[in-house]
């Protein structure tokens, strides 16, 4: 699957998005909707904010849709990569995986070195093993998570 990324130049941070990636978590535009508002054309306009509040946001971004550059150099997806392996299950979604993440196939090939992903639970998803939201279209429930 070929990836179309989408670039949004500031004065101190760059952010990419790339689309194929996004469930619409929405955690970007209810964190910082000067930033991310999908009413404005560019949708992201990192100069809106400071620097380090985009970083901040950018890295809680569940799937790794989206991404950062500092201006200065610096490792944007550091507090990510360093930090502790967190796997949390969305009810009714997708496992959403953060710290330094290797994924392999059945066989062991590396398929991904990332450090934010959404995966599939419901086996429905056209990119698997990442999830694309086929949960929602398909009406899939999580069974474990109902009380």
């Amino acid at each position: 699957m070929s990836r179309r990324l989408h670039e949004y130049e500031g004065a101190d941070v760059t952010v990419t998005f790339d689309p194929s990636r996004c469930i619409h978590n929405a955690h970007c535009v209810r964190h910082l909707p000067q930033v991310f508002n999908t009413a404005a054309r560019p949708w992201v306009q990192p100069d809106q904010a400071d620097a380090a509040d985009v970083l901040r946001i950018v890295a809680g971004c569940p799937t790794g849709a989206l991404r950062a550059t500092r201006r200065d150099g610096g490792d944007a997806e550091a507090l990510v990569s360093q930090s502790q392996l967190d796997v949390r299950v969305a009810r009714d979604g997708p496992l959403f995986v953060r710290g330094a993440l290797e994924l392999v196939d059945a066989d062991g090939t590396p398929m991904s070195s990332d450090t934010r992903v959404a995966l599939c639970r419901c086996g429905r998803s056209q990119r698997k093993p990442f999830c694309d939201n086929s949960h929602l279209t398909a009406g899939w429930r999580d069974t474990a998570t109902d009380g």
